[in-house]
């Protein structure tokens, strides 16, 4: 008689490989995420600094510079618009490092117990085609830390 839970069973190295891929692509989809923000962020600061280099060369007087801020709407949404691109931006930011970290660790941790893994001679030669197909498809090398 055929055990149900035995029909999808998944080899305990395929299991930690696919934790790692799935790590890498979370690590892939937080930098992508840090970098829009980062673009995001450095064209408003871009457009509000062309703003009011234009703004102050048609010879607009300046009493009170906050004043000159409060007065004019553009100014007041280009400094939201800035304060929200630079608060995303750090938090993707750290979001990414924790990201980065944990597939370093993951990573590392595979590494160091590879000989447990991958602990019969069938199994050795099935790391090299894993560690193979993980350096081509998804950029993870596994050969060394």
């Amino acid at each position: 008689m055929e055990n149900k839970y035995q029909k999808n069973v998944k080899s305990y190295d395929t299991i930690v490989l696919d934790a790692l891929i799935e790590a890498k692509m979370k690590e892939v989809k937080a930098e992508k995420d840090v970098t829009k923000w980062g673009y995001f962020f450095l064209s408003v600061l871009l457009a509000g600094v062309v703003y009011l280099v234009v703004k102050l060369s048609t010879g607009v007087a300046v009493g009170s510079y906050l004043t000159f801020l409060l007065s004019d709407i553009f100014l007041l949404i280009w400094l939201g618009l800035l304060f929200i691109g630079f608060h995303f931006f750090t938090m993707k930011s750290k979001y990414f490092e924790k990201k980065e970290k944990d597939f370093d660790e993951l990573k590392e941790d595979i590494i160091d117990r590879a000989s447990d893994i991958w602990n019969s001679p069938e199994l050795e030669r099935k790391k090299l085609l894993q560690y193979q197909e993980l350096k081509e498809k998804y950029d993870i090398n596994l050969y060394h830390k």
